[in-house]
């Protein structure tokens, strides 16, 4: 079934608006965005650091925990009966005073330097321009909560 010109115009659309996003993930740009640690895995949605907007004092993704939760039940990589603040999570933001990227996160992922190196992999973060890891009472898992 081919697209109708609608349709066409519409996929074009969204083309358009990828490719400044697409051009600086393969220039290997750093990213912000959110993310969870499920089973051992880090779940994210991130954005390259230059198409992301400014947001107070950083530049973060807009984009929130529980809709990321929710799309990734959607096709069975989490449990549907977990819900989105059961599991440890955190954010990457940029911020703009002191030039670093910051991961804010969970106890949990705190205290796993694999885990931490993971973000860091996946967000592609460099050490010289990111800050050390904190903590941010938001992101409170079932088990350090309990």
């Amino acid at each position: 079934m081919q697209p109708n010109n609608d349709e066409q115009q519409l996929i074009a659309l969204i083309a358009d608006y990828n490719k400044p996003s697409q051009a600086a993930c393969k220039a290997g740009e750093p990213e912000v965005g959110v993310f969870f640690l499920y089973d051992g895995e880090v779940l994210k949605s991130g954005t390259p650091f230059s198409v992301d907007g400014l947001h107070g004092l950083f530049k973060s993704k807009k984009y929130d925990h529980e809709l990321l939760w929710k799309s990734l039940q959607r096709p069975g990589i989490v449990p549907r009966e977990v819900q989105y603040d059961e599991v440890p999570r955190g954010r990457v933001e940029y911020d703009i005073n002191e030039k670093k990227f910051c991961v804010f996160a969970d106890p949990c992922i705190l205290k796993d330097r694999n885990a931490l190196n993971e973000i860091n992999r996946e967000f592609r973060l460099k050490s010289a321009n990111t800050a050390e890891p904190q903590r941010d009472r938001r992101y409170q898992c079932k088990q350090c909560a309990g």
